[in-house]
């Protein structure tokens, strides 16, 4: 409570200050303290703005009380700088100080996380190129291997279990088994856990364990309503939960192992473009479900014939609905 007093009182005091100081035409200093301020907001704009954390815009919120710091420490240095008072005089000196502290505390600040993004984008592009490489020399041995390919991704997995390029660029093969998916969904690793749940031949029941037993299953639930082997129990947990990821209608109306009664409120609720463009595209839609489509599309858009969605149904009527005409 008292911070967010002081967020709140310390710059509506400097305002205070600064206006009553105008209005009285008590000029001195009131320019040095102006500037003052525009300094430290800028640098602590600045720094903020080097920062990729989601979380970074908190930081405005102490942007104010940076400002009114340093404006008082500039109205003191402009006022006292020249006064008769030897202790006014080492006083404003150390306003000035302080000033120009914070404006090289947010410098820094901004400076060193530069230096992590660099060192982080570096890192980032080093496991890349390493990723791209171990991508064709698996490509050159599933070639090698033609009819085995199971067999040797399997055992290429086996003697790399411990290097994450590798593995991240194996992952995303069709020909390993269940069973090492299997295995390969328990790592701590949340990245090759993840892609050993986007692998097609993974099973039911590791899904399943995913989404029940991981410590962030956040951290899966797109991989979860996209997959074609996720059991329809842990669909309809996961469409009928709190939100806390969005945007997994468009996932859940693609895919095909998506229970009805979930494809069928979205065929009749849905207004965003991209969930009705996924659910035109499902492997289960029918003729009813491809209607009700339509009659949303034509209450959503206010029949907008340019509506690609519009037109993809009347693409899809004869052969989803042949007995049926176009709407």
């Amino acid at each position: 409570m008292i911070f967010f007093l002081l967020l709140l009182g310390i710059p509506v005091a400097y305002l205070v200050v600064l206006a009553t100081a105008l209005i009285r035409k008590e000029w001195r200093g009131t320019g040095l303290s102006v500037l003052f301020v525009a300094i430290a907001v800028i640098t602590g704009l600045w720094s903020i703005k080097q920062s990729r954390s989601s979380t970074a815009a908190l930081g405005l919120l102490v942007i104010p009380l940076i400002g009114a710091l340093a404006g008082f420490l500039g109205l003191a240095f402009g006022r006292y700088r020249t006064s008769s008072d030897r202790s006014a005089r080492i006083g404003a000196w150390l306003a000035l100080a302080g000033a120009v502290l914070l404006a090289g505390f947010n410098i820094a600040g901004g400076e060193q996380t530069n230096t992590k993004n660099r060192s982080r984008d570096d890192a980032q592009a080093a496991l890349l190129a390493e990723i791209a490489l171990h991508r064709k020399l698996i490509a050159a041995g599933l070639k090698e291997n033609p009819g085995r390919e199971r067999e040797w991704m399997d055992s290429s997995i086996r003697a790399h279990m411990n290097d994450r390029p590798f593995l991240l660029a194996a992952l995303p093969r069709d020909s390993i088994s269940p069973k090492i998916l299997d295995s390969l969904a328990n790592s701590p690793d949340l990245g090759i856990a993840l892609e050993a749940v986007r692998n097609p031949n993974t099973l039911p029941e590791t899904l399943e364990r995913v989404y029940r037993t991981k410590s962030y299953p956040d951290y899966f639930f797109q991989a979860l309503a996209a997959h074609r082997h996720t059991p329809p129990n842990v669909l309809r947990e996961l469409y009928h939960r709190p939100a806390t990821i969005t945007g997994l209608d468009i996932w859940f109306a693609g895919n095909p192992a998506t229970p009805r009664e979930i494809l069928d409120k979205l065929s009749r609720t849905a207004s965003d473009k991209n969930i009705i463009a996924a659910l035109l595209e499902n492997p289960a839609l029918d003729c009813a479900l491809l209607g009700q489509v339509g009659v949303n599309l034509m209450k959503v858009q206010h029949r907008d014939a340019d509506d690609p969605n519009v037109m993809r149904v009347s693409e899809l009527l004869p052969t989803v609905c042949p007995q049926k005409t176009p709407l």
